[in-house]
């Protein structure tokens, strides 16, 4: 992708790479534009709400960072456990924006995460767990 394109691209994150997690310095330099959410069901691996927070990128090696994160390869989406789609987003600084969306078997997804906050959920089991 186009390096000014990626400096252009929003994305959505709504786990592990928001604020607090485990993979949130691959966002290291990144803008922080706010928090929305999107359409979509959020399970215990990754239609309601999912609540998200909003990044400008700072360029295509970030970008790659996330894809292979994901397991997102732009060169076979048939391959990718994850694909990057844009979304609309409401309640938020940016109307749209791009996200990682599950693509594989539904057997595979844990519990559906009501209220779609990973975060909230994330502490929840972490505190039931005694860590």
């Amino acid at each position: 992708m186009n390096q000014k394109l990626v400096e252009r691209l929003v994305v959505a994150v709504y786990g592990t790479l928001r604020r607090g997690g485990r993979n949130h310095a691959l966002l290291d330099g990144a803008t922080f534009l706010g928090t929305g959410q999107i359409a979509g069901a959020l399970h215990d691996v990754p239609q309601g709400v999912v609540k998200v927070e909003l990044y400008r990128l700072t360029g295509s090696q970030m970008l790659a960072r996330l894809d292979a994160l994901e397991r997102f390869d732009p060169d076979d989406v048939e391959g990718s456990q994850y694909v990057r789609i844009e979304v609309s987003v409401a309640d938020g600084p940016a109307e749209r924006a791009w996200a990682y969306a599950y693509r594989g078997p539904a057997e595979e997804l844990g519990e559906r995460i009501e209220g779609g906050n990973w975060v909230a959920f994330s502490r929840g089991r972490d505190r039931d767990a005694g860590r």
